[in-house]
């Protein structure tokens, strides 16, 4: 579960050669993690937006009440609400965006292209990461060193590339295999991203956990895979 608000944005696609009437289309394959719909007013195909299927509507559907859109998909009733945890009961930034506190050998990533992984620092004045253009398992990750309580992860995109979806995997020791951040029913999580190149969107896990390296694997975007980022959490001690 997000625990977050999540307002997801719905878009209009047509087609004119396809033969197929206007329709209305989600970016997000779960509209259950929404808690409010609004008008996005996309006319391009829903393909464009994302790898990953969008989820289409038989009619235009707007609200404001998590309720009343649960109950419109039928949805389960699992909260989301984020309650403070007794390991980080008040989460704040680990670093990433300070060079001073996490310096630039720490942040490494699968592959670059233009943009390299030190460029991923959230609201930094570069264009953000980018891997090389035929990585399609594109991850980065950050070196906390110690053991440090991490509780979420905000995401940004620049101008009109940024990753809708993605992961997040992590290491309790350095010596230690990666493993996912899951749902309550154990499956691994995905998190829903950005929905434009420039709001920051933060995702809190469902419980704080405890970690010395952090990385986000990414599962779809919009144009190019490009990503600025911040951990949320405490540190120990």
């Amino acid at each position: 579960m997000v625990s977050c608000h999540q307002v997801c944005f719905i878009g209009s696609e047509y087609i004119p050669q396809s033969g197929i009437p206007p329709r209305w289309f989600l970016l997000y394959k779960d509209p259950c993690e929404c808690t409010a719909i609004r008008l996005g007013g996309m006319r391009n195909p829903a393909s464009s937006y994302s790898q990953r299927a969008p989820y289409y509507l038989n009619e235009l559907f707007l609200s404001e009440d998590s309720d009343e859109i649960k109950t419109y998909f039928t949805c389960s009733r699992l909260t989301t609400v984020r309650t403070a945890t007794a390991e980080c009961p008040s989460p704040a930034p680990l670093g990433v965006g300070d060079r001073a506190i996490i310096p630039d050998d720490r942040i490494r990533a699968s592959s670059s292209d233009c943009c390299p992984a030190v460029w991923a620092r959230l609201n930094d004045v570069s264009s953000g990461w980018s891997p090389a253009i035929f990585d399609n398992n594109a991850w980065i990750e950050v070196d906390l060193v110690e053991s440090t309580v991490v509780s979420g992860v905000t995401t940004q995109g620049h101008y009109d590339w940024y990753v809708t979806e993605y992961k997040v995997v992590y290491k309790k020791l350095p010596s230690s295999d990666y493993e996912p951040v899951t749902e309550g029913n154990g499956n691994v999580k995905v998190f829903i991203g950005n929905i434009n190149g420039n709001t920051p969107v933060t995702n809190f896990f469902e419980e704080s956990l405890v970690a010395t390296v952090v990385r986000i694997e990414t599962i779809a975007w919009v144009g190019e895979v490009t990503l600025k980022f911040e951990l949320l959490g405490c540190r120990r001690g």
